[in-house]
């Protein structure tokens, strides 16, 4: 018995080269297949040339005392041959690609060598072993031509070597041991040379070490097997009849043997199933489970040939195969065509879910196998959650000897179980990692992944892969507006609507991440230049021009948008962001829309900056912010009609703080509204305690223009004047000229129900802004407001003197009242009560002062007033 494994790479269609008793594998289609066919048979033509001058000398042919103690004929070697051949077993060892034959020809080759002439011998090997290979195992014409070439050149080596060293003896002693040894051993050897040779020819490469560890086992084996061989001969040249019980003991040695092979084969495959549950259970990626799956199935059926196919419900949809072949483990995509997909034996277990064996030589699948190129093939059903979701199928068994059988059925679709749960787990895995890194809304990139993209992305540019980055911030405007108008659900689909816009603009150029509520993020590698990031941004913000129809109504959404520039403007990602975010803060509260950082922007961005937000929203809640007021009065007469109202922070720690402090960090951080209802809790409290106690004056109260002008202000208002009993045009809000910009529309409405109200209206800071005169004509306002920076340098500058008068005049032209910021002087009021303005506010008059205060500051102002009559 023989055993001799060398270890196979990728073969030719034709060129599968197993000897009798040798090593095989199968092979994936090459790209030059006759040529691989012509390089095989020239091996086999020097193994001829080397066998025929082996027989040409005369040691190879001499006869010596052979038939003398027992005679066979060379129909008798043919058929101990034959008989070796046909009982060869398979045993698959190191992974799927190394496939080990057992076999007894030593035993033929051994009596053959005692008992046989060297011509009935030689043609006794060659006719046995033919008949095995062409009507037993149905091999091509190619593979019979190389394995009779190499058995021929193996038995002439063994006749030579069994000659020489025997001599003409006809005794059975330690020299014809020695013989026999030295022939079988060298003849093995001979043959696996010759295999590795063609490997070499046909992919090019081999691996020495395997062939030498391989070729020393086998060695080894056939050693043993000859003894066993020896055994034999001894007791027939006793006596012929010796041949009864010998045949019987090696019939019961082969059954016991095939018995043991089999439950060896069983354990091995529960070992490769269990190996193969440990790798897939182990592996979270989709990818990495496929391959895990195609490799360990080829192993566990230890086949050639592996694939996946997955098919869809969806209406033309193409079946997706995976599949992989040989030693090469990667994966080959690729739809399957028409006729591969209507095939009816693939679609057979598609549609009935039950497994399809296809052994070696079946005729009513030959289409399924011609598209793979495969000889025999084993397919089964591939289920998940929703029923049949594909197959799984392997093919081209790696052996001559056996092909597929019902047991490989039942472990492969082992197999597609444990496959199909690995499958939904790395599925699960993946769907929790891409939840983990997009926003679940949207579907962009959420901040997670937008910092890993931007860690490659810095990456890049300091390896100069990337000559710079680009950061933007992008905020909607009105958002919050449309979320109170609306409703939740609305504003989602609003932000959906909005995604998609601007990643459509975006075309592809780079990364746009949703990083907030409504705000947006995108990251621009490999734009290092202001002007492309401005043209990008620009093709952004004409992207939402559109408008978005939200149940029957066309909302207007804007997009302020800050840029930032590497390494312009920082080469780290923090930096870069923190300063794209403020240059996005300054283009919303400026009303520009866009802007490029600039240095300043950030600079109140400081750890310390940062705790005093969180101890503003605190400070909010717990009553520390105090409003003071600052009186107004007619320039004619010096009387005091109202009070404007100004906040200040009480902080425990830093003391009294102006707005210019903290007014922006509640902008930036959303507070706004929680303050604006602080102020105006105050104010208008402080006016009905005034009108209680005989003052009828009025107070103003600024609004931010982040300040949510919506009907939740209307309420708040209508509540706050009936709580304190203050009549409504008592109160005055002044809104900025940015803020009416910002959503002219929908402020219209809600300064037209203010106005139905009764509550007086003003414009603050008249002239810095962006606003057309239309608005002012437009809007329901009783008043203006003159920014004090014209105001306090109109005596000396003779362009804010004219931008006075104008709006003065502006203002009597459209029966406004006028009102005069940053008085500081007599000079100045006098000034303006000769153009025509109508009130006043600022230091000549008074200071803003605490609410105690004022009611004292004001007598005293009414007693000078009367000791000026």
């Amino acid at each position: 018995m023989a055993v001799l494994g060398i270890r196979f790479t990728e073969l030719s269609p034709l060129a599968l080269l197993s000897g009798p008793g040798r090593s095989e594998s199968r092979r994936v289609p090459p790209a030059r297949p006759r040529a691989t066919s012509l390089r095989i048979v020239g091996v086999s033509l020097t193994l001829v040339a080397f066998g025929a001058l082996v027989w040409l000398c005369p040691v190879t042919q001499e006869v010596g005392g052979r038939g003398e103690l027992l005679r066979l004929d060379w129909y008798s070697v043919a058929a101990l041959a034959a008989a070796c051949e046909i009982v060869v077993q398979m045993v698959q060892v190191n992974g799927h690609r190394q496939v080990r034959a057992i076999s007894m020809n030593e035993i033929a080759t051994v009596l053959g060598l005692f008992f046989a002439s060297p011509g009935g011998f030689l043609a006794g090997r060659l006719v046995g072993v033919l008949v095995a290979l062409v009507l037993w195992r149905r091999q091509g014409p190619v593979k019979v031509f190389f394995n009779a070439s190499m058995v021929f050149a193996e038995s002439v080596l063994a006749l030579m070597l069994f000659n020489l060293i025997r001599g003409g003896d006809v005794a059975i002693d330690y020299r014809a041991w020695i013989a026999a040894l030295v022939a079988t051993v060298c003849g093995g050897l001979l043959s696996a040379l010759a295999v590795t040779v063609v490997i070499a020819v046909v992919d090019g490469e081999t691996k020495r070490r395997d062939f030498l560890v391989e070729a020393g086992r086998g060695a080894a084996t056939s050693a043993l097997v000859t003894c066993i061989a020896l055994v034999a001969v001894h007791a027939l040249a006793a006596s012929s009849q010796a041949a009864v019980p010998l045949l019987i003991s090696m019939v019961l040695l082969l059954v016991v043997y095939r018995s043991y092979s089999s439950l060896s084969e069983r354990h091995l495959s529960l070992e490769r199933l269990y190996r193969f549950s440990h790798a897939v259970s182990s592996t979270p990626e989709v990818n990495e489970i496929l391959t895990g799956v195609l490799q360990h199935a080829r192993e566990v059926l230890r086949a050639d040939y592996a694939e996946i196919v997955f098919v869809s419900s969806e209406a033309g949809h193409q079946p997706l195969r995976i599949d992989s072949r040989g030693s090469n483990d990667k994966l080959r995509r690729a739809r399957l065509g028409e006729p591969a997909a209507n095939d009816p034996s693939w679609a057979g277990v598609v549609n009935s879910g039950g497994p399809l064996l296809i052994p070696r030589g079946d005729r009513s699948h030959r289409a399924l196998l011609a598209d793979r190129d495969l000889r025999d093939a084993v397919l089964v059903p591939l289920r998940g959650e929703a029923g049949i979701v594909g197959t799984i199928l392997v093919g081209d068994r790696i052996s001559d000897v056996r092909s597929f059988d019902t047991d490989d059925v039942q472990l492969l679709m082992t197999v597609a179980n444990h496959a199909s749960m690995a499958l939904q787990n790395g599925q699960l895995v993946d769907r929790l990692r891409h939840d983990a890194l997009h926003d679940k809304l949207t579907g962009l990139p959420n901040r997670n992944l937008l910092q890993q993209e931007m860690v490659v992305a810095l990456g890049d540019l300091r390896t100069d892969r990337s000559p710079g980055l680009t950061v933007m911030n992008l905020d909607l405007v009105n958002f919050k507006q449309v979320n109170d108008t609306f409703g939740l659900p609305l504003g989602d689909r609003l932000l959906q609507e909005v995604g998609q816009r601007l990643h459509a603009a975006l075309k592809n150029r780079g990364v746009l991440a949703r990083t907030g509520g409504d705000e947006f993020t995108v990251l621009l590698p490999g734009v290092d230049t202001v002007a492309m990031a401005l043209e990008i941004a620009g093709q952004m913000r004409f992207g939402l021009e559109r408008p978005v129809s939200i149940q029957g109504v066309d909302v207007e959404v804007g997009v302020s948008i800050g840029i930032a520039v590497a390494p312009l403007h920082g080469s780290d990602g923090h930096t870069l962001l923190k300063r794209a975010e403020g240059a996005m803060y300054y283009a919303k509260n400026s009303g520009s829309g866009l802007h490029v950082y600039e240095k300043g922007l950030d600079a109140n961005e400081t750890p310390e900056r940062l705790a005093l937000t969180a101890e503003l929203r605190q400070g909010i809640s717990a009553g520390q912010l105090e409003v003071y007021v600052q009186p107004q009065a007619d320039l004619r007469t010096g009387m005091v009609l109202g009070v404007e109202a100004l906040v200040r922070w009480r902080h425990p720690r830093h003391g009294l703080l102006f707005p210019d402090t903290f007014i922006p960090l509640a902008e930036r951080n959303g507070l706004i509204p929680q303050l604006t209802d602080a102020v105006l809790e105050q104010a208008v409290a402080a006016c009905g305690r005034w009108r209680r106690s005989g003052h009828r004056l009025t107070i103003s109260v600024n609004l931010s223009a982040r300040s949510n002008l919506n009907d939740s202000l209307i309420t708040q208002v209508q509540t706050l004047l009936a709580r304190h009993a203050v009549p409504a045009d008592s109160l005055t809000l002044e809104i900025t000229e940015s803020s009416v910009i910002r959503d002219p529309a929908r402020t219209r409405v809600v300064l037209d129900r203010l106005h139905e109200l009764g509550v007086g209206l003003s414009i603050d800071d008249f002239g810095t802004g962006y606003s057309s005169l239309s608005y002012l004509r437009q809007l329901p306002v009783q008043e203006v407001k003159i920014d004090k920076s014209f105001v306090m340098g109109m005596l000396t500058e003779p362009g804010d003197l004219a931008i006075v008068r104008s709006i003065v005049d502006l203002g009597t032209n459209l029966d406004l009242a006028v009102v005069a910021e940053g008085v500081e002087d007599a000079a100045t009021w006098a000034e303006l009560e000769r153009m025509g303005c109508t009130n006043m506010q600022g230091f000549y008059l008074a200071p803003p002062m605490p609410l105690a205060g004022f009611i004292a500051w004001l007598a005293a102002r009414e007693g000078h007033l009367a000791e000026a009559r």
